[in-house]
């Protein structure tokens, strides 16, 4: 095993991913420092910082697995605080342009709760560590070193104003999509970061509804995909735990859902099929609908950098930032940790290990990002490059199998495997999928 040298290591975030970070670190260094700019409330409740923890996540099997790995037991304590597990395709129904998915038996699943539970169960687990300490209310100000190797953090209390400098043999960075990423290394003396960028206009109305017996849906959980070449107009219901249902309408640029009384029904009734409207009409509501915009895809290529600074390396939303409507966001940021703990084992301090490390996070969000970009480049409003002829022979197959996953079990298993991330898109060339996919016919919806 790879000798340390680094004895304090020094976490910027205290979100999913932060804490995840922290964990590995702990295992590596005697003393580990979480920075984090809100104050965590006791209870699941939802942070400042995360505004989008109100509306509808799904934890994909791949990052409940991967979570898993990092903090043995946290699945078992979602479980007994109300999270469902959701075998897909099996108990999720999702109505695409060619109609409802095959529901058959599989070994992947998601997990359904709140964003707040997720968040509250990592770090009761986390923190029980007492080698991991967390500066609440605390700001960033700037990384301190240099171009070659960082040195730790200058921080600043939102309370008192109190702060100083934390000094630190490995920095990690988890500040989220709201990251000042870009200025710090410019601090530091590098160049610019290179972005890519595409954006869609995704927009979120949502709102929670009581879970009464009389409304059951079709399934635990059910989706109307929006088609990005058209409308791209979608919503979800999905279980939550206290008895309640989250209720997302979901739509890109020009049809962006409102968050107003009538128009919500309406717009939920204007979907390609009746079942969320039609099960949401006869549902208690709870609390008033709420909007989130903002969403994009959003990429810095740390790795097209001259240089990297040792010490150092990024991870989560602050490393790939993905169009929620995905659904991929808390997955990338569990395996790109798990990428991480597997990559620091083997290289530990040596020279040129944090650009590496640095690679090997930004290669776990690989899959995530092709799916995400090439599906929303597809919409007449995205903002972004032209699809390239590859992606769109990609495209143009991917919705083949959509297409057979509408009567094959075998095309719809393989369909999950590749949106879950358990398997590579690569997996759809199989010789039955393929054969499947190449003879499908437009299903009746």
């Amino acid at each position: 095993m790879p000798a340390f040298s680094g004895r304090h290591g020094l976490v910027l975030g205290g979100g999913l991913a932060g804490l995840l970070a922290a964990r590995v670190l702990a295992d590596r260094m005697g003393k580990v420092t979480v920075v984090e700019r809100d104050a965590y409330p006791e209870s699941p409740q939802a942070r400042k910082g995360v505004p989008h923890a109100r509306h509808t996540h799904l934890f994909l099997g791949t990052g409940v697995r991967a979570m898993e790995s990092l903090i043995p037991g946290t699945l078992a304590m979602l479980l007994a605080a109300g999270a469902r597990r959701v075998e897909m395709p099996a108990e999720v129904a999702v109505h695409t342009k060619h109609g409802w998915i095959r529901r058959t038996r599989h070994d992947e699943f998601i997990l359904c709760c709140s964003r707040d539970l997720v968040d509250w169960a990592v770090r009761e687990q986390v923190l029980r560590d007492e080698r991991i300490t967390v500066l609440q209310n605390t700001d960033v100000v700037e990384l301190t070193g240099n171009a070659s190797r960082v040195t730790g953090a200058l921080v600043q209390g939102r309370v008192h104003g109190e702060g100083g400098h934390i000094e630190a043999d490995r920095v990690v960075v988890a500040t989220g999509r709201s990251t000042r990423m870009g200025d710090w290394l410019g601090g530091l003396g590098l160049p610019p970061v290179p972005e890519e960028v595409v954006d869609v206009g995704t927009a979120y109305a949502t709102r929670l509804f009581r879970a009464d017996q009389a409304t059951a849906p079709l399934a635990p959980v059910v989706s109307i995909a929006g088609d990005p070449t058209g409308t791209a107009m979608g919503g979800v219901v999905l279980p939550l735990e206290g008895d309640r249902w989250s209720f997302t309408l979901m739509g890109m640029r020009g049809t962006e859902p409102p968050v107003e009384e009538g128009e919500f029904m309406a717009y939920a009734k204007a979907l390609a099929h009746p079942a969320l409207h039609d099960l949401i009409s006869a549902a208690t509501p709870l609390g008033r609908i709420r909007g989130f915009r903002g969403m994009v895809n959003r990429r810095p290529r740390l790795d097209r950098l001259p240089t990297w600074p040792e010490g150092l390396v990024v991870v989560g939303d602050a490393a790939c930032t993905l169009n929620p409507a995905h659904a991929h966001g808390m997955t990338v940021a569990a395996l790109g940790i798990v990428a991480f703990r597997e990559r620091l084992a083997r290289l530990g301090d040596r020279p040129g290990s944090a650009r590496r490390l640095q690679r090997a996070v930004s290669r776990a969000a690989d899959a995530a990002w092709s799916q995400s970009v090439n599906d929303d480049l597809q919409h007449p409003a995205v903002v972004g490059p032209p699809l390239s002829a590859a992606a769109r022979l990609g495209n143009a197959y991917a919705d083949r199998v959509l297409r057979a996953a509408v009567a094959d079990p075998r095309a719809a298993r393989a369909f999950v495997d590749v949106f879950t991330l358990a398997r590579s898109p690569a997996s759809v060339l199989t010789p039955r999928v393929l054969l499947s996919a190449l003879s499908a016919r437009r299903a009746s919806r």
